[in-house]
């Protein structure tokens, strides 16, 4: 089957056409099939002109050239199951334009052939002419149309329905053919315009969007990347000339420096990928994952017990069932909530349990004062973390089609749960 770009089937477009594609095939139909059916039936039934019951006969476009009268037409069973045939085929139309345009065309001039034709009853063959036209089967129009041009107007006379051609049915169904090919030109032309400009607006709204990524990437590489080299360099310099710090302070140092190094990794590659255009990855990022996923928990978990904070990690399930943009988000949801328990309940304990199940991934990090605190009893405000860190999260739990919910505890502290379908779809990859 011959595609044109100029006309897309809406079959190809997803499931957001769905409802256009059964309009396209179905809903158009219908005026055309209430068309051909109903008035040729009525056409077929009406007297028309001076003469009439003079058992004149005409072709199907003008009164009979003598008697200035067409009568009444009878339409048997084989009659009425031509005109329905040809707007039953039609919905197939965008599938099968050729084949839709062969059967169409045949019910047509087997109509024609059956009775005097009268009324409408080319209302199927033109919405098949003008449909191939669009899909690019030009030539088959055009040979469809110079049958239809030949035969309609002949056959009452041929078949002996009628004593003389009448000039003015061939005139008047050339001009039909003519027009109808000449509005499906316009229309495609139109269409090409359409979606050109459409492409152009892609292609500007593509443009802009990898500009803003650069930019984005070089503001994070002059702030951040900068900021987190220097802090990299210092803590080294540091644990290189503190020999005889404290031991305590010397872990610190080198958590720091750690924690810099790793961030500083994940920050380049990050920046990579911001750079790329159409997700081609940098020389430096293609041999490493853009960020982090589960199976990076543990490692995290360390920094945050180096940093001081008793934190306890609990895993059921397999960890490598859960891939792809779920994946990454659950790995930060964890490191977020993690975060907020260091910097907003340094004196607090955190448990971390995921529970991994066929199809969704179970989130808790809830924390507690590892003892009672006067403060803490009686209080009515929880350390509830500030910030964009909850709504972050929830923005990670949304894109997955997952939930998070987050709030104070009984005890004075926080919990933070999430449930996430084992396997997302990234939207980058679903492009």
């Amino acid at each position: 089957m011959d595609t044109t770009p100029t006309l897309a089937d809406p079959a190809s477009d997803g499931t957001r056409w769905a409802g256009r594609r059964r309009f396209a095939r179905v809903g158009r139909v219908l005026p055309v099939a209430f068309l051909q059916i109903v008035g040729t039936l009525l056409a077929s039934r009406v007297l028309v002109g001076p003469g009439v019951g003079t058992g004149s006969a005409g072709p199907p476009w003008a009164r009979h050239a003598f008697t200035g009268a067409v009568d009444p037409v009878h339409l048997g069973p084989l009659a009425i199951g031509f005109l329905v045939a040809g707007v039953v085929v039609l919905p197939w139309r965008w599938r099968w334009p050729r084949s839709v345009l062969l059967l169409t065309l045949a019910t047509t001039i087997g109509y024609a052939l059956v009775v005097s034709p009268r009324g409408p009853f080319v209302a199927a063959l033109t919405m098949a002419l003008a449909n191939a036209w669009l899909r690019g089967h030009r030539w088959w129009v055009v040979a469809s149309a110079g049958l239809a041009v030949v035969v309609l107007p002949t056959a009452d006379a041929v078949l002996g329905r009628s004593s003389v051609l009448d000039l003015s049915a061939v005139l008047l169904c050339i001009a039909w053919a003519t027009v109808t090919i000449a509005v499906s030109e316009l229309v495609r032309v139109r269409l090409e315009r359409v979606a050109e400009r459409r492409r152009q607006r892609a292609e500007a709204d593509r443009r802009r969007a990898a500009d803003e990524r650069v930019r984005i990437a070089r503001e994070l590489h002059d702030s951040v990347a900068h900021s987190m080299s220097l802090i990299n360099l210092q803590a080294g310099v540091a644990l290189h000339l503190g020999a005889d710090l404290p031991d305590q302070t010397r872990d610190s140092l080198a958590n720091i420096r750690d924690s810099s190094r790793e961030a500083l990794v994940e920050l380049r590659t990050i920046l990579g990928v911001l750079r790329s255009v159409d997700g081609a990855p940098d020389r430096e990022g293609s041999e490493r994952a853009p960020t982090a996923g589960l199976d990076r928990v543990a490692d995290l978990v360390e920094r945050a017990r180096a940093a001081g904070v008793d934190v306890t990690l609990a895993v059921d399930g397999d960890r490598s069932a859960v891939h792809g943009i779920t994946d990454r988000n659950a790995f930060r949801i964890v490191q977020e909530s993690v975060t907020n328990v260091m910097k907003h309940a340094p004196g607090h304990r955190a448990d971390v349990t995921i529970s991994i199940g066929p199809d969704v991934v179970d989130l808790v990090v809830a924390d507690r004062p590892s003892q009672p605190r006067v403060a803490d009893v009686g209080s009515t405000e929880p350390l509830a973390p500030t910030g964009n860190g909850i709504i972050g999260m929830r923005e990670r739990a949304n894109a997955v089609d997952g939930t998070l919910s987050a709030g104070p505890t009984t005890d004075g502290g926080w919990r933070v749960a999430a449930r996430l379908p084992v396997v997302g779809t990234d939207p980058e990859d679903a492009r």
